[in-house]
């Protein structure tokens, strides 16, 4: 479980904009196999953590900066591509109804 005010106090989120920004990644956009998806990407910039650290890191339970970024990174690229079907879905369905 994710405690969103116990994040904003460890990493200085105090904007209402930000908070929103930050709630909507983590909850929305953030993928169930989020922590493998972490650790690899953290292992590329040859860091090694675990899943227990980054889930410990992403519920507010611990500090460490390199790992909520990275958390924050992966939820970002999903929702980018949340964005583009999002956008490929209204593309589709107006030239369906174009056709129509």
């Amino acid at each position: 479980m994710t405690n969103l005010n116990k994040l904003y106090t460890l990493y200085d989120v105090h904007l209402q904009k930000e908070q929103e920004v930050l709630k909507d990644l983590l909850i929305n956009h953030l993928p169930k196999e989020y922590t493998s998806k972490v650790i690899l990407k953290l292992a590329n910039d040859n860091i090694t953590v675990d899943s227990q650290t980054v889930r410990n890191t992403k519920g507010g339970i611990s500090k460490n900066i390199l790992v909520f970024n990275a958390i924050i990174e992966i939820a970002k690229v999903y929702k980018d591509i949340s964005n583009r079907l999002k956008k490929n879905l209204q593309t589709t369905d107006l030239k369906n109804n174009k056709k129509q």
